[in-house]
């Protein structure tokens, strides 16, 4: 295995991968690179049609690995980072039952975080924090249920604030 990887590698090509452990019953489809640009595990719903259950990567027309992701009886559950062509990270968080959860970051091709948010249920909810190209902070703020509240602020490329809102409290009760 470490030969093939080495050889790719001088090649210019892409790094072999270990091929998916997909959990019992379930079967491996699709196919890595050179064979194709799609690969995961596929169990059967109650209704006996296929569905993704497991891990699941899709690859970049070089070769070059583009996601990697899993799935729980049909649906995004659990770790999701997303690269850019060069390897580094582009975007990465987790989904549970289909739905974004937890803390999701958005980087730019040099590795710098130009978005963090956290998320509940798939809606924003929490701190949000935007970033220029050098890392200081652009804006900051909170989400509450999917909408902005509290105070939001926004800087110049330098630090400075430019400016303020504040949205108020939200509340989820009527």
């Amino acid at each position: 295995m470490k030969a093939v990887a080495l050889a790719l590698f001088l090649a210019g090509g892409a790094p072999a991968r270990p091929p998916l452990e997909c959990p019992a019953g379930t079967e491996r489809r699709g196919a890595a690179p050179t064979d194709g640009y799609e690969e995961w595990c596929e169990g059967k719903n109650p209704y006996g049609q296929g569905w993704r259950h497991g891990p699941a990567r899709t690859y970049y027309d070089d070769g070059g690995l583009w996601v990697e992701e899993r799935f729980r009886e049909g649906e995004r559950d659990g770790p999701f980072v997303e690269y850019h062509r060069n390897g580094r990270k582009a975007r990465e968080g987790a989904f549970s039952r289909g739905r974004k959860v937890g803390r999701w970051t958005i980087s730019s091709e040099s590795g710098q975080v130009e978005e963090s948010s956290d998320w509940r249920d798939g809606v924003p909810d929490g701190p949000f924090a935007a970033f220029w190209p050098d890392g200081t902070r652009k804006t900051d703020g909170r989400y509450c249920g999917g909408v902005q509240c509290g105070r939001w602020r926004t800087f110049d490329a330098a630090g400075r604030e430019l400016g303020s809102v504040d949205y108020g409290e939200q509340s989820s009760t009527p």
